[in-house]
């Protein structure tokens, strides 16, 4: 793995960095201490330092693509944060065609209930609206609050925290007994997972294997899609339960009891322990998540970062937005961007409400296995990720996948202009939006996660990446806050909003983003730096 990963941390002293001494060398005994260089604190301190880095790189050895299996347990833990997400995606959104759920809300009235004035479509919007919207609310500032926890007390306590308040927020909506009561847990479960979501991935980048990076970071998404499927699955039995919505709500409190669990024994981010002048600890954490052969080069590259880090200081919030420091403007530009343009294709409209969508062409039943079908597409094709990733890169997959995305959409609006929803034509939208989820799963839904994790520097981190993920679920409240209404008013210029979107977004990354595959954190600076859009676009990797 790359000396990648930690923000606004305190690193460790120059004194400290001359040599590995005894206890922070694994005990491999073909394995070569090495010396770091002697700081200089002329304006060509920044310099010297990364070529020091750059230089130790190269007695990496770059073939060696060994990842212990414990590795791959860790990335698998923090990945349940995804599933927990994606299960309420799912649960939630199903629940809107549950008849059970609409009686108890006053949606519809009960056959039995002769005095019953249901809520006009309108009301219903509205309410539908915030249930998805504030859910993003709270996660997008959870995403700004999580780096006070990330930086200052590491990686798990953040992950257990985000634990915690999804789980009382969940147990409260499956508690619900009037929508109010629904709308403030909302808010708690979604700050829950805004706090996952901006560390998870970021530790799982941190603990990786280089060589597995990407593909361990890609368990984010298809935890997600994961979950989804499974609560898919659950929701057929749950609809014909009166009170199967609150499991819908609440059955994901086992997944997060158990990332709470299994954190316990998961270790601390070598990054944050180095940054933090823990070196013993950092050490057995590497131990845990490498062979012994590879821990000392890792090492002394993560406390030379971590020297440069503290050279230049905690890193403001000038110096994010500064194009003088290593294209952070330019990264945090991007970043926002990408993850903005991950909502804005619509993704979680379409997933969250497909059973809504459907319900016009197949009824409540078959709506409900109408949106099982397309998580199911969902789930499969995340694992075209896993495989292709290392091999072909992120920028690759993302434009690709970006002209699936808008050639599926561009029919599934038209198919949606027309005024009779037969299920002929509902057989039609449901082909091309599961066209669409493929090109998605493969492309903008892990690979943006993977991008974003990767591509900021040790001091910047933290709070780079905090607005990235914030402006994930910023989009994602107003996308799921307006969908309802605007679908009642036009759903094929839903679907055609979300085409322009994804033409848009797919032009970016083929102009704009630079390819950070198999990385460090040194050779992913010079590629920001060195970057230019070209047409046609000559370099892919």
């Amino acid at each position: 793995m790359s000396s990648e990963l930690d923000a606004d941390a305190a690193p460790v002293g120059a004194s400290q960095l001359t040599e590995l001494d005894a206890d922070d060398a694994p005990k491999a005994a073909d394995v070569k201490d090495v010396e770091a260089p002697a700081v200089n604190k002329s304006a060509n301190n920044k310099s010297s330092l990364k070529e020091s880095i750059m230089s130790h790189n190269l007695e990496r050895d770059h073939d060696d693509t060994r990842a212990k299996p414990f590795v791959w347990l860790l990335a698998l833990t923090a990945a349940l944060g995804g599933l927990i997400f994606g299960y309420d995606i799912g649960g939630a959104g199903a629940t809107f065609v549950m008849d059970g759920f609409k009686y108890h809300f006053g949606w519809e009235c009960h056959p039995d209930d002769v005095g019953c004035v249901p809520k006009d479509q309108r009301q219903i919007d509205v309410e539908t609206g915030l249930i998805n919207g504030l859910f993003g609310v709270g996660a997008a500032f959870g995403a700004l609050f999580a780096p006070q926890i990330f930086n200052s007390k590491g990686r798990k306590p953040t992950m257990s925290l985000g634990a915690v308040a999804f789980t009382i927020g969940a147990a409260l909506q499956a508690a619900a007994v009037s929508m109010p009561m629904l709308y403030i847990p909302r808010l708690l479960s979604g700050f829950g997972i805004g706090m996952l979501s901006m560390c998870s991935p970021v530790y799982i980048a941190e603990c990786a294997p280089e060589s597995h990076r990407g593909q361990m970071a890609t368990l984010w998404q298809l935890a997600i899609t994961t979950g989804i499927v499974l609560v898919s699955i659950l929701n057929i039995w749950l609809a014909e339960w009166d009170e199967g919505w609150r499991i819908s709500y609440g059955g994901n409190i086992l997944f997060s009891v158990a990332l709470l669990g299994l954190l316990t024994i998961m270790p601390e981010s070598p990054h944050y322990l180095v940054g933090k002048e823990r070196f013993e600890e950092a050490e057995e954490s590497l131990l845990k998540t490498r062979f012994e052969d590879q821990v000392a080069w890792e090492l002394e590259e993560l406390k030379l970062e971590a020297q440069q880090a503290r050279e230049d200081g905690t890193a403001s919030w000038s110096e994010v937005f500064d194009d003088g420091n290593v294209k952070m403007k330019t990264r945090v530009f991007t970043g926002v961007m990408l993850q903005s343009f991950q909502q804005l294709s619509g993704i979680n409209a379409i997933m969250f409400y497909a059973p809504n969508i459907l319900e016009d062409f197949f009824g409540s039943s078959g709506s409900i296995y109408g949106a099982l079908a397309l998580n199911i597409v969902n789930f499969f094709a995340t694992f075209i990720t896993i495989f292709s990733i290392e091999r072909f890169g992120r920028v690759w997959l993302l434009f690709t996948g970006g002209i699936v995305m808008c050639l599926a959409l561009i029919p599934t609006a038209v198919l949606a202009s027309f005024p009779d929803a037969t299920q002929a034509m509902g057989i039609g939208v449901t082909f091309c939006c599961a066209l669409y989820v493929i090109g998605f799963a493969y492309s903008w839904g892990p690979v943006v996660w993977v991008v974003c994790a990767e591509m900021f520097p040790m001091r910047e981190r933290g709070k780079a990446n905090s607005l990235t993920t914030f402006s994930n679920w910023f989009w994602t409240c107003i996308v799921g806050a307006v969908f309802p209404i605007a679908s009642t008013a036009s759903l094929a210029g839903c679907f055609g909003f979300f085409a322009a979107v994804v033409f848009v977004a797919t032009t970016f990354v083929y102009f704009r983003l630079p390819e950070t595959a198999n990385l460090t954190a040194p050779e992913i600076n010079e590629q920001y730096i060195n970057h230019k859009p070209e047409f046609p676009r000559k370099k892919w990797d």
